[in-house]
């Protein structure tokens, strides 16, 4: 007898297919962030955080303003770099309080990091006004980011510096980028080799997320026959001098690695990025979203973090708050829901003490897909998951809610 898991398996991520690709006369790369900006194509989006600071000039001490909500993978890079991430608060509704950004702001501090989280705008503009009123740089963390718009005009586009994360919300194995706003900056990159080996491995976890994601008996057992050669090839590659470590290249990493910092984006992302149907992409998440919303709005003790995603606006995630219920992630990926939180990423130095409303959302606030390859069943199957998880009874099994 199936398991609950497997009897409600949903796929985590998407997988490369030609249903998602654009024909030639159709490929339009995703929103960057202007004709204007310069762009430059990293292995991760951390490390164009990290550069982010070298194009804005910002040295060793200086402090960079940052949300007490938010992965240690954004973060991370800002203290590998020399700078001194200084946290402000977040609402329980995901919101920056500006008063609190203001109030932080010392002769020390020289950049304010703002992010638009799951792919919603935040208040943007008052974000580039404070930032202009105090003459401070603004790092838009669009990350989460595949195209949106704010009155009209690009998300990425306003701040001196702003990063995607293209990985996320697209069916590669890395990408990310950084793009530098006003067309005065120029940054230079030492840029790392990318060897055959390595361009070889990113094209095995390519072949691997695909082979893994489906009925396709003869394509796993493919895949797995070439794990223990992958192994072997990276272990030999590694114990060589030359370009950064294969090891390293995991995309399921959370960690800012230096060994990558000056890695580009691997070849095989760079070929796929621009032949993506992102209109396409995008209202397949628009829809996938509208669908579990709808569902979930049933399920008494689930709250939608936000409600319909304005126009233009695509979804990275479905962020829900599980009322009295901390880590219900936990108890869904029981039930085969590829569900996350932050709560395993804080980052360093975070306060619970200092900062209650971000501790709340590291807690309670869950990630649930929305992502192009779901079905309707797929989502059909996390919302009776949902629900399983706000029948449970304290000390009923959670298999006895289905």
């Amino acid at each position: 007898m199936n398991s609950p898991a497997e009897r409600a398996a949903v796929p985590k991520e998407p997988v490369l297919s030609a249903r998602w690709l654009a024909r030639p006369a159709k490929r339009a790369r995703p929103a960057g962030a202007g004709n204007a900006s310069r762009p430059y194509r990293f292995f991760w989006a951390r490390n164009a955080i990290y550069h982010s600071l070298r194009a804005l000039g910002v040295v060793a001490d200086d402090q960079v303003l940052v949300p007490a909500y938010i992965c240690a993978a954004a973060v991370e890079p800002i203290a590998a770099y020399g700078a001194k991430p200084v946290f402000y608060r977040i609402a329980r509704d995901g919101s920056a309080e500006l008063a609190d950004v203001e109030a932080r702001i010392t002769p020390r501090t020289r950049a304010v990091l703002a992010v638009h989280f799951f792919g919603f705008p935040s208040d943007i503009r008052a974000f580039r006004a404070l930032c202009d009123r105090r003459r401070l740089f603004l790092i838009e963390d669009c990350a989460h980011v595949l195209h949106g718009e704010v009155d009209g005009r690009p998300l990425g586009s306003f701040g001196d510096a702003s990063v995607f994360s293209w990985r996320k919300l697209l069916p590669l194995e890395n990408g990310g980028e950084l793009f530098l706003n006003g067309g005065q900056r120029e940054l230079r990159v030492d840029w790392s080799r990318e060897s055959l080996p390595f361009t070889l491995k990113v094209a095995k976890d390519l072949f691997d997320r695909y082979a893994e994601s489906g009925h396709h008996p003869v394509l796993r057992a493919f895949s797995r026959s070439l794990g223990s050669a992958k192994r072997v090839v990276v272990r030999r590659t590694d114990s060589a001098s030359g370009p950064a470590p294969l090891h390293a290249a995991e995309s399921t990493s959370d960690s800012f690695i230096p060994a990558l910092v000056n890695q580009p984006m691997s070849r095989v992302s760079r070929f796929l990025l621009d032949r993506f149907d992102i209109a396409r992409v995008a209202a397949q998440r628009r829809a996938n979203y509208l669908h579990l919303h709808e569902r979930l709005s049933r399920v008494e003790g689930v709250q939608s973090f936000f409600s319909a995603p304005p126009e233009g606006v695509c979804p990275w995630v479905f962020p829900a708050v599980f009322e009295n219920q901390a880590n219900a992630h936990r108890l869904l990926r029981r039930l085969g829901i590829p569900a996350v939180s932050w709560d395993d990423v804080k980052p360093a130095g975070f306060s619970e003490r200092m900062f209650p409303d971000a501790e709340f959302l590291y807690q309670n606030l869950v990630f649930l897909p929305v992502h192009q390859d779901l079905e309707e069943k797929h989502l059909d199957a996390i919302a009776e998951a949902a629900l399983a998880v706000r029948e449970r009874a304290p000390g009923r099994p959670l298999a006895a809610a289905l």
